[in-house]
C-alpha cells in the first residue's frame, strides 16, 4: 500500500512537472509581440520608387526622390536640396509609412501589406483590398 502511494505521488508529481514545462514553453514561443518583428532583410540605405500604381501608373510623381529608412523609425525623402522627414514602422506583414500632409508624399502615407521584401526590392500593396494601389521600392 505504501509503495502504491509513493508510485501514485511520483506519477502525479511527474505529470505536474511535464504540464508546467509544456505550458512554459508554449507561452514563451507565442508572444503577443510576434507581429512587430521585421521579417526579411533590414531596410537600410537609399531607395527609390520604381512603381507607384493608384488605379493607373503614377510613378513619375516620385522621379528624383531618394528614400532613406533609418533604424530609429525615421524616413527621409530627398529630392535635390529638399528633404521631407517622415516615420516608418514594420511588422511581419505590414510596412507603415507616414509623411503627413506633404502634397506628393502623402500618397504613400499608409499601412501597406508586404508582398515581397528582399535586400534590393520592397513590393507593397494597399492594406484595403478594395483599392488598386501598390508601391515598389528598389535599392538606389
Amino acid at each position: 500500500m505504501l509503495r502504491s502511494f509513493k508510485t501514485k505521488t511520483f506519477n502525479l508529481f511527474s505529470a505536474l512537472i511535464l504540464v508546467s514545462l509544456f505550458t512554459t514553453l508554449q507561452s514563451s514561443s507565442c508572444s503577443k509581440n510576434d507581429d512587430v518583428a521585421a521579417i526579411g532583410p533590414a531596410i537600410s540605405g537609399a531607395w527609390k520608387v520604381s512603381v507607384y500604381w493608384d488605379k493607373k501608373d503614377e510613378t513619375s510623381k516620385f522621379t528624383g526622390y531618394s528614400f532613406v529608412f533609418n533604424s530609429g523609425g525615421q524616413v527621409v525623402a530627398s529630392k535635390g536640396a529638399v528633404n521631407v522627414n517622415g516615420s516608418w514602422s514594420e511588422s511581419s506583414t505590414k510596412l507603415s509609412i507616414d509623411f503627413g500632409a506633404d502634397p506628393v508624399l502623402s500618397s504613400i502615407t499608409k499601412n501597406w501589406l508586404k508582398v515581397e521584401k528582399t535586400a534590393i526590392s520592397i513590393k507593397l500593396k494597399d492594406d484595403n483590398l478594395t483599392k488598386d494601389e501598390r508601391v515598389e521600392f528598389i535599392k538606389n
